[in-house]
């Protein structure tokens, strides 16, 4: 996998995995979930490039995962499905996962509060002095990325964000989500989530 900035154009999109999930444990295919999308805007996106985009981001997340897991999110209570749904952003964007495990995983390990700004730009500095990919992109598309994080963080529930102050919630792991974790290999990502590595 490859460094992508693509996060800029994307959102967490829960209500539509999630609905993507339903609609392929109902036994739809691929091509029939496009088509509601496409003619019957399952997604209430306001344009055609909107409908497709959410689409291909719904399924490229779900098809990192396990059927059991797309089950789960299709079926479990918001605040379990919505883990699992980051889960899959961790798996399919690299440099998502990178910063969930030396931004995020790191803050909860140390018992920090609040996920600081400082501890944000180190790791898009030392990305860019890393990454020739990440050098060449631009000020306001990295802001945007970090922006877009943060956004994705606070809807699944592990950040309350108010002015200056992004504060980290300690979400509660029932018994079932481990053991759904650790059955389908998913241990490493659930621990990133907790700071339990």
């Amino acid at each position: 996998m490859e460094y992508s900035a693509g996060m800029v154009s994307c959102l967490f999109w829960f209500n539509e995995t999630r609905k993507t999930a339903e609609l392929l444990m109902a036994g739809k295919s691929r091509d029939e979930i496009k088509e509601l999308a496409l003619k019957e805007n399952i997604y209430q996106a306001r344009s055609e490039d909107r409908k497709r985009r959410i689409f291909g981001v719904a399924m490229k997340r779900l098809d990192s995962l396990p059927r059991d897991v797309i089950a789960a999110i299709a079926g479990w209570d918001a605040g379990a499905a919505k883990l699992l749904v980051l889960i899959s952003i961790m798996k399919t964007d690299l440099m998502f996962f990178e910063f969930m495990y030396e931004v995020f995983r790191q803050a909860v390990m140390l018992g920090e509060k609040e996920l600081s700004s400082r501890a944000i730009d180190a790791f898009f500095d030392e990305k860019r002095a890393q990454s020739q990919e990440v050098a060449g992109w631009s000020q306001v598309a990295i802001e945007k990325l970090k922006q877009t994080y943060a956004k994705i963080l606070a809807e699944a529930g592990l950040l309350s964000i108010s002015k200056n102050k992004k504060e980290i919630i300690t979400p509660p792991i029932d018994h079932r989500l481990r053991e759904l974790a650790d059955k389908n290999g998913l241990k490493p990502y659930l621990d990133v989530i907790t700071g339990e590595i």
